[in-house]
């Protein structure tokens, strides 16, 4: 039983596709599908007991490694600014392709941080960096160093530790162009490696958290539960390179919303016959709902 396309005009409002639910085509869940097999590690984890430093994870299979190089800075609160003409952030991050050097590493230490002032080489692949939600990471040190789990209703208010407020690619402040990768097999799909780069951020802001806090009371202190974890991202503050690439890439954007349009008609379709018009033995291999409801061909212009 064949069902129509729903309507552009209802699907393509902004009310409508700003509270999407994800799904297998979603970006994140198609780096996790491809990446599910990789071999990932924390190769270096040099923070101080502020939780200050520099570590590094990475996703390898075969011979491919992409590194994850973090940079944790303290800041005054004063500093403390989401907004793009920020200059410090609580976090700086780069992936790196393959694995970083020690001359690699101090290179990076020195330009990652300071963003869009600073230069990248085609060894980079993204770049970004992120702020802490203060309320939240200091209640959760406060609660972990006490032997004892954060307050879940304010970590389900606020959903992350830390929040992104650029995420960089594609060749911005001498990041490496995509016709270097384009090819590559395993990033053949939209923002893979942003959407690595924020993963492994998300695996950091938790590491982090856990380190403080250990710091903070060694004898007593506890790690964040891993299902807490789990319903925990990183936040975006901004979003403001997303507007200027959907107008920009409105064919893209049809593609995405049509993948999406397809599958969902193509399941109501299949809810609808095995529901509706498939025999069931059940049922004496009579049909759910009785033949005299049932829509009946037209032929020849009649029923």
């Amino acid at each position: 039983m064949k069902v129509e396309l729903r309507d552009p005009n209802v699907i393509m409002k902004l009310s409508r596709l700003g509270s999407f639910h994800q799904s297998k085509l979603s970006f994140l869940r198609s780096f996790l599908d491809e990446f599910k097999d990789w071999e990932y590690n924390r190769d270096l984890f040099n923070l101080d007991s502020g939780g200050y430093g520099v570590a590094i994870y990475s996703f390898k299979k075969y011979k491919r490694v992409y590194s994850l190089v973090c940079f944790a800075n303290k800041i005054d609160d004063n500093d403390r600014s989401d907004r793009v003409i920020a200059t410090k952030w609580d976090a700086a991050f780069t992936l790196h392709d393959g694995v970083p050097s020690k001359k690699d590493v101090e290179r990076l230490k020195n330009e990652v941080p300071r963003q869009e002032v600073g230069r990248l080489s085609y060894k980079e692949l993204t770049l970004s960096r992120a702020n802490k939600s203060i309320r939240v990471f200091n209640h959760v040190v406060e609660n972990l160093s006490k032997g004892i789990q954060p307050d879940l209703n304010l970590l389900e208010k606020v959903g992350y530790l830390y929040r992104t407020t650029a995420v960089y690619g594609s060749g911005k402040f001498g990041l490496a162009d995509r016709f270097r990768i384009k090819n590559r097999a395993e990033i053949n799909g939209p923002f893979r490696l942003e959407m690595m780069l924020v993963y492994l951020v998300r695996q950091f802001t938790f590491d982090q958290v856990n380190h403080v806090a250990k710091h903070k009371d060694p004898k007593n202190a506890v790690n964040l539960d891993p299902k807490i974890c789990r319903n925990l991202g990183i936040g975006n503050s901004t979003g403001l390179g997303m507007a200027p690439f959907i107008v920009n890439h409105p064919t893209l954007l049809n593609n995405w919303i049509m993948s999406r349009e397809v599958a969902l008609k193509k399941i109501r379709e299949w809810l609808r016959q095995y529901n509706r018009i498939r025999p069931h033995h059940a049922l004496n291999m009579r049909t759910p709902i009785p033949e005299t409801l049932l829509e009946k061909p037209k032929i020849n212009g009649r029923i």
